[in-house]
């Protein structure tokens, strides 16, 4: 299983110490954050190659993670994905296709879930 600390080092590549977050949550959450910012530049930037293997490590942590993990992949990443595939639909062109169907299938739970 996978927990907000090897998370961190999935997504950055290090775990700062710190002492008022025993379990770097707070980190892990700004840095799932940081990545979907990532992910959409490089969308913006044409390099589908580098965001498909953002995807596929996002997916590997909603398959592997804990309910805190599992939680920031769908209501960070994934959220702040959708925001830009809605609002540009050349987005969800080059996002989509990439997508594993894990991730495919939590986005039209978010998408869709406002017409319910």
């Amino acid at each position: 299983m996978i927990t907000e600390r090897i998370a961190l080092v999935m997504l950055d590549g290090a775990v700062p110490e710190c002492n008022d977050d025993p379990h770097h949550t707070r980190q892990f959450y700004r840095s799932i954050q940081a990545f979907a910012e990532v992910s959409l530049k490089l969308c913006d930037e044409g390099k589908f190659k580098k965001l498909e293997q953002f995807l596929v490590v996002a997916c590997k942590l909603f398959k592997d993670g804990n309910a805190t993990v599992k939680n920031g992949v769908v209501n960070v990443y994934l959220f702040t994905l959708s925001n830009s595939m809605d609002r540009q639909p050349a987005a969800r062109k080059w996002i989509e296709p990439f997508m594993p169907k894990e991730l495919r299938m939590e986005y039209a739970r978010l998408h869709y879930a406002s017409g319910v």
